[in-house]
């Protein structure tokens, strides 16, 4: 277990960082070169900082803890590749990221809370009680770790691990603002997607932040009576005021939005509610927005008793979307061999 007590350097801004490195009698300039060694060459230990003295690295040492997980375990899948990882933090708290290798692009799925407060039907990570908000460094570290670990770059990063992002608010858009700052991670603001159950008062914050990253909402259901059999009253809103929120959201930050719809069988893949959907996402877009709906096939989870439609139902709920000239993808699921993909995560 590593040791707690010492402040995560992770979870400070680069202006903190600042003002330690000034109040302990280091030049301004030397903020950079730590913020470099830590962000962009993804050292192991302060040792590794070589242009700063011995005696400060020991300093820095002796005053922060620069990583708090462990790796608890480790499965790999024998159909994709995909890592599904399980961190032990520092407070004995258990976190899962999922990294998705692939040729063309690297993938990370990043959690935002221990345990998931929302409980959706379909998802196993609602099995899990919630415990608490990941700081935004643990939620940083996630990504060190991984890479670290795999000795791979992370080209693209998914808030859509373990809990509901934008019921962390806070931490997660400070985890984006490191994330896409040219001094730390210095990754495009479209490599970053947060997806959300549909906290429509949070959703129309996000869009006065100054990250406009990409937008997904996972909606499941074409009605609110539909939706509320898949995602419990804790997220109250209708289905109306997600869709209307979202495509505010992308028109401000001109940013892309996706229509998460995980298809379950005999719940929501009636072809009335793929026009249902359609008819109101028509009644709502405009001719510049970009949106498109991603049909996630239900993954096994062990924990509920709903059931994957046939691949020709699956189908036929794309088609609809297809005729009335609106983009809908089926999302190949990745490392459901290891209980790694969508609706999967649990502890």
């Amino acid at each position: 277990m590593k040791d707690n007590k010492k402040p995560h350097f992770l979870n400070f801004s680069p202006l903190l960082a600042e003002n330690y490195m000034i109040t302990n009698g280091q030049k301004k300039f030397r903020t950079k070169q730590l913020l470099d060694w830590v962000y962009k060459k993804r050292i192991n230990s302060f040792d590794d900082c070589s242009d700063l003295s011995a005696e400060f690295r020991e300093k820095l040492k002796n005053d922060f803890t620069l990583y708090t997980f462990e790796i608890k375990d480790k499965k790999v899948s024998a159909l994709d590749g995909s890592i599904r990882y399980y961190f032990s933090t520092a407070h004995g708290d258990e976190v899962i990221t999922v990294f998705m290798p692939n040729p063309e692009r690297n993938t990370i799925c990043l959690s935002s809370q221990v345990g998931c407060p929302v409980k959706c039907t379909f998802c196993a990570s609602g099995s899990v009680d919630f415990k608490r908000n990941l700081t935004r460094g643990e939620i940083l570290e996630q990504l060190l770790q991984v890479e670290r670990d795999t000795k791979l770059s992370t080209d693209s990063v998914l808030f859509m691990g373990m809990g509901e992002p934008l019921m962390n608010y806070e931490n997660v858009v400070n985890a984006v603002h490191s994330l896409t700052s040219p001094e730390q991670f210095a990754y495009g603001r479209r490599k970053i997607v947060i997806s959300t159950a549909g906290l429509v008062p949070q959703i129309e914050k996000l869009s006065q932040e100054n990250i406009s990253v990409k937008l997904a909402l996972s909606l499941h259901g074409a009605d609110d009576e539909t939706r509320r059999k898949i995602v419990p009253s804790i997220i109250p809103y209708k289905v109306e005021d997600i869709l209307q929120a979202g495509l505010n959201y992308g028109r401000q930050t001109k940013s892309s939005v996706t229509i998460e719809y995980v298809l379950i069988e005999g719940i929501n893949d009636d072809l009335q509610q793929a026009e249902k959907l359609a008819d109101l996402i028509q009644e709502y877009l405009y001719r510049t927005d970009r949106l498109k709906i991603n049909i996630i096939p239900h993954n096994p989870t062990g924990v509920d008793r709903f059931k994957r439609p046939s691949d020709e139902k699956i189908q036929s709920f794309k088609d609809c979307f297809m005729r009335r000239d609106l983009t809908a993808i089926i999302r190949e699921s990745k490392g459901t061999d290891i209980g790694a993909a969508c609706g999967q995560l649990t502890i």
